[in-house]
């Protein structure tokens, strides 16, 4: 059983100074660049915050130079995805040598298989009407790697859905039309090379689809902590995601799992109310004190 502890409400949300450790940039899906992130946390009255982009840290120098800059705590991350048949799996990584060799070369595959599963995505469009080019996805996609989110816009721009959900509804949800899995990586392999660079590895929203079952085969897989706190974890899940990690020892987190302004995302950077404990225990676990105080 979790025992409440001073700054924090039954379900481990913070009632004192707050961080938010799920948000994304243009390095992924986000619409804002990472030191524009960093300037909406510091907006939220935040006190810190990782920038957890999907399958890179390409965005994380600029975020922990801005976060420096705006007085913020920064703790490196990304949102790795791995998945099991029939289902994905998402995975947050925090505090990670961000220059590790081995976690670089296979954040490269993810981005090779990121561009491969997109080009089937739009071949699969065309096929089923939508008229949806290579070039449209590129243009949303920037220098990222392209995710379906960059797909949806593409498809919403060129007429094909009236908003993002549709797209996904339509054409690019598991099931659909246009639907194409990624490489199979089971999460042993992400806990694995996210250990080897020195970093934690929690579950991400687990009110999606996951349940106690899984966070404890996960756990004897390496799995070092869960997401309490998340847009898509109601009431209940949050309590008992909370009362699961202080059962097991497990490490907490939470965020919004911004996206931007204008995304159709729930949420804001802080409506989580993620206590800044959770980032200090997962930095003292890491491989580096990256959630230091600014320079």
């Amino acid at each position: 059983m979790t025992v409440p502890v001073a700054g924090e409400a039954a379900d481990g949300r913070g009632t004192g100074p707050c961080v938010d450790l799920h948000l994304h940039s243009t390095a992924s899906d986000g619409t804002l660049a990472p030191a524009d992130v960093a300037r909406a946390v510091a907006d939220a009255g935040l006190d810190g915050f990782s920038l957890t982009d999907h399958d890179t840290t390409q965005g994380l120098a600029e975020a922990e130079k801005a976060a420096r800059e705006l007085g913020l705590r920064f703790l490196p991350g990304a949102e790795l995805s791995a998945n099991e048949p029939g289902r994905s799996v998402h995975l947050l990584a925090y505090g990670f040598d961000v220059a590790d060799s081995g976690l670089q070369a296979f954040l490269t595959r993810y981005r090779e298989d990121r561009v491969r599963r997109a080009r089937e995505i739009v071949e699969r469009l065309q096929a089923a009407g939508a008229a949806v080019t290579w070039e449209d996805v590129a243009l949303q996609t920037g220098a990222a790697a392209p995710t379906r989110a960059h797909v949806g816009r593409a498809v919403v721009a060129c007429g094909a859905a009236s908003d993002i959900n549709e797209a996904f509804r339509r054409y690019l949800s598991r099931g659909c039309p246009a639907f194409v899995g990624k490489e199979p990586t089971p999460p042993k392999i992400v806990f694995d090379h996210v250990h080897a660079a020195g970093g934690v590895v929690c579950l991400a929203h687990p009110g999606r689809m996951h349940g106690e079952d899984e966070v404890r085969r996960w756990v004897g897989e390496g799995l070092d902590g869960v997401e309490v706190v998340h847009p898509a974890n109601p009431p209940a899940v949050r309590s008992r995601m909370n009362a699961l990690a202080g059962e097991l020892g497990l490490l907490r987190c939470g965020g919004s799992d911004w996206h931007g302004p204008d995304t159709g995302r729930r949420g804001v950077p802080g409506w989580a109310h993620v206590p800044m404990r959770w980032l200090e225990e997962i930095g003292r676990r890491s491989c580096r004190e990256a959630d230091r105080q600014p320079a």
